[in-house]
């Protein structure tokens, strides 16, 4: 998954700019290390909130971080909204049905409903199909950006 290399990738090379090893960037983020080595290792991605706290840290786009976009300059981010109500936001603006997006991406009607009511949060996987179809950043549909 490409996705999964290029934060893998991206990650090292954050953690190596800051002299960061893995155990001290699991107790900074209150994680086990084992799942840093797998981030690391390009095996896994973290769940939302874990991926929000690695942008948080490094202070850095998310669209950058996963290999969306080249590297920009440091931005301010703004405080993260409950993500179904963004997800409502930005598929009102884009004209984007519930429906369509289910059928569309094969995404469940559960699924869809629990984020948009906040009930659960998206993999970053899912974060990176719902921006590619609304045609958005993943920090605009995170509202880190306006």
């Amino acid at each position: 998954m490409i996705i999964m290399s290029k934060f893998a990738e991206n990650l090292s090379a954050l953690m190596a700019e800051r002299n960061l090893k893995a155990p001290m960037l699991a107790k900074i983020l209150r994680t086990d290390r084992s799942n840093i080595t797998r981030y690391l290792q390009g095996k896994r991605l973290p769940l939302f909130n874990g991926f929000v706290a690695i942008l948080e840290f490094f202070n850095i786009s998310a669209d950058v971080l996963l290999g969306r976009m080249d590297y920009t300059d440091e931005m301010d981010f703004l405080p993260l909204p409950p993500f179904g109500e963004r997800l409502r936001m930005v598929m009102e603006e884009t004209k984007t049905t519930q429906y369509r997006m289910e059928h569309d991406l094969k995404i469940s009607g559960e699924s869809m409903f629990s984020w948009l009511n906040n009930k659960t949060l998206p993999s970053v996987e899912s974060l990176d199909k719902l921006a590619d179809y609304m045609d958005v950043s993943i920090d605009y549909l995170l509202g880190r950006v306006k």
